[in-house]
Order: C-alpha cells, then structure tokens, then sequence
C-alpha cells in the first residue's frame, strides 16, 4: 500500500549509516525485494534487539483517524527481533538476486545492537591531566584489534604529541567527554568548552568540539548528550565549517569565542574549531571576522603561521 518501509528517525539515522545492502533495501524500498507485511517501524524502548511495526490488518486505525500517530504504542503494534524482521520483510528474491546470506543477517544484526547498545556508565567527563592521557592512541579501543574511524586519524594521538595538547589540561574551562569501550578503552571523544561567548552579544554558551570516533554512530551519542545537558555542538565533524553549529537540526551561523586565561606556552595543539587565536587577550575563537594572530592548525606544536587582522563583517547571506 504504501511501496515502501516507513522507519522512525532514531531507526532510519541507524540504517544510513550502515550502507550494506541490507540496510539499502530497507530504506530504498526497491521493487519487488521487500513484503510489506506491516509498516511504520521502530524501535522498542530499552531492547537493543527488538522492532515493533503496524500489520497491514491494522491499517484502518491510522487510515479511519488521521490524527492517529502511526508509531504510537496502544494500537496493535507488533514486536520482533531484528534478524526475523529482516527475514520476514525481504523477500526470496532479495536473498536470491543479491546474495544475502546468513552471515550477513548476523552482522547487520551486531551492528544494530551494538548501534543501540549505549551503557551511560561509559561516558564520563575528564579534566586537567587526565585530558592528556586520554587523548593517547595507547588507550583507544581497537575493534577485533583494527584500528578504525576518526579516533584513529586524529594527528594528535601520539605520545610525542601529548606536550601539545596542555592548553586545555591547563584551562578550567576546558574538559573532554569520553566513551569508553567494555574493555575501558576510548571509543569515542570530544572537548568541552564552558564559558563561550558570542560576538556582539551578551550570550554565553557551553559547546561541545568535534567528535572523534570508532564507530560512526557514536558520534549521535555525543550530539544526544549534548543536547540533553544544553551544549552547542558542530554542524559537521570536521576541522572544517567551524562557523556553523546545530541548531534543531539545521546549520547556523555563530560567531564564537572562548578566553583562556593560561595560554602563554610553549606548544599548541591542532584545533577543530577555536583555532583563530588573539595573543593580547588569550582569545581563541571559530571566527576569522575578528582580530588574531595565529591559526592554531598545525601538528607540529609550534605557532607558525602569522594571520592578518581581519575585522571585516561576513555576509550571513551566503549559502551554506
């Protein structure tokens, strides 16, 4: 009836960032390769492993009131586990044309649960030294002892790096929010910045910093901890579009900065996003629209490239 799997937010922002095959049928609704034997999937609440959908028999309770949330409990959904879902809603000829195997089942299966799988006990804030020692590759997690993601590309990782990075050990008002792995290694990080300001205005924000990962799918969270303890986060985890935050969604353009009061040193690390750095003042901002004098992008430690002061307004016309 519909040609198509309707999944949630929270299920479809999981299947996106797993691109298997599996995960395209679900969401591509592709021809004759999906039975629509129900519909308007989601996840049930405090099961890493279990769906719930709307069988086709109950159709008539959203079709007969069209103000009847199709997702809402109460209204004969029906529960399932994730590897039975996949075997009922594909059809003989998705497993036949394209291959699908048992095995593939099973592994988009771990990576659901492991998706889904967040014990809040392993994310924990850090401060001062202990920034600097978990910013070491030698406590990053390694999955099947692979290394993976952006955890493993940060140029600040390694030991002979960890010098450069006591601007924020130094600083207060800088901390670093840590997942861990069940064996107590980082699986995913983040700075914290309190006390950030805004340009021309009286506001004050808390923000959290790019977010380095294993998984990709840790970083939502990271952007679902952030909102749930009232921090601005980055519009893309990147070293790039430091301009623009997430707001409900949608990329906005802010013009921020943070005072450090100890930022007198004789190394600086690589920054994300507070990389326009004024020296007079201790100022560290995402803006070039204001007075610096270094930015602070280099993996070497030392302050090498002198910026012209730039004081001139952007046009908050131009497109993202």
């Amino acid at each position: 009836m519909y040609n198509r799997l309707i999944f949630d937010h929270e299920i479809l922002n999981c299947l996106d960032r797993n691109q298997t095959r599996i995960s395209q049928i679900l969401t591509r609704g592709m021809s004759g390769l999906i039975k629509e034997d129900g519909n308007f999937i989601k996840r049930v609440e405090g099961s890493i492993d279990t769906l719930s959908y709307l069988p086709k028999s109950k159709y008539s309770i959203i079709q007969n009131d069209l103000m009847k949330d199709p997702f809402s409990d109460g209204i004969g959904r029906v529960p399932i586990k994730v590897g039975r879902f996949i075997r009922k809603f594909l059809t003989k000829e998705a497993f036949e044309e394209l291959n699908i195997t048992d095995v593939d089942v099973e592994k988009f299966v771990n990576y659901y649960k492991s998706y889904f799988n967040f014990d809040k006990s392993k994310l924990k804030i850090f401060e001062g030294d202990d920034i600097l020692k978990y910013y070491l590759e030698d406590n990053y997690f390694k999955p099947d002892g692979f290394k993976y993601g952006s955890l493993w590309n940060s140029c600040m990782r390694q030991s002979e790096r960890n010098k450069f990075m006591k601007l924020y050990s130094v600083n207060p008002n800088v901390k670093m929010l840590v997942l861990f792995s069940d064996d107590d290694k980082v699986r995913a990080r983040a700075l914290l910045w309190d006390g950030v300001k805004e340009f021309n205005s009286d506001n004050s924000y808390k923000f959290m910093d790019r977010v380095y990962s294993v998984y990709e799918h840790d970083v939502d969270i990271f952007k679902k901890w952030a909102k749930d303890n009232n921090y601005l986060f980055k519009w893309e985890q990147s070293a790039k579009s430091e301009i623009f935050v997430d707001i409900d969604n949608e990329p906005v353009r802010k013009h921020l900065y943070v005072i450090l009061d100890n930022h007198d040193l004789s190394y600086y690390p690589y920054l994300d996003t507070f990389k326009y750095y004024n020296v007079c003042n201790g100022r560290f901002s995402n803006s070039q629209n204001y007075s610096y004098d270094y930015t602070l992008i280099q993996s070497s430690g030392l302050v090498e490239r002198e910026c012209e002061t730039n004081d001139e307004e952007w046009d908050d016309d131009e497109e993202f």
